[in-house]
């Protein structure tokens, strides 16, 4: 079961990096452009901001079984406490960014650029800063 849950915990790492890295291109060509990106551009990066979501929440329901079952929530100290709180970071602003997708694509609200452009850059850095966290505890 251990192996099995940190295979899919591996692969989800993976799933939402590949999501991540291919939504931050097209969101930088699209800014580049001046305008709405075209409608087959919106609908790959809605795409890719659910895969990615959907890879947050997986990693979440494998993390905290690994974690039950390697001891981390006691043996992993203050670290582990901190790269929780980074991940619930980022499970929490990525859960809002494509709530907030979905409301400008239905036209409830206009888009905010500098605001999704703010948020994209704190997940990434929040990103890599669960990760050299969970590689520091986990070593």
């Amino acid at each position: 079961m251990f192996e099995a849950l940190k295979a899919v915990h591996l692969l989800c790492l993976l799933l939402g990096g590949a999501a991540s890295l291919g939504n931050a291109v097209l969101f930088k060509r699209v800014m580049a452009s001046g305008g709405p990106p075209p409608p087959m551009v919106a609908d790959a990066m809605g795409v890719l901001g659910r895969m990615g979501l959907g890879a947050i929440v997986v990693l979440w329901l494998t993390g905290v079984p690994l974690a039950v079952m390697t001891g981390a929530f006691v043996a992993g100290g203050p670290l582990f406490s901190l790269k929780m709180l980074v991940a619930g970071v980022v499970l929490g602003v990525v859960s809002y960014m494509t709530w907030l997708r979905g409301q400008i694509v239905a036209g409830k609200r206009p888009p905010n650029m500098a605001l999704i452009s703010r948020m994209a850059l704190v997940v990434r850095w929040a990103v890599v800063l669960a990760i050299i966290l969970a590689v520091i505890v986990f070593k």
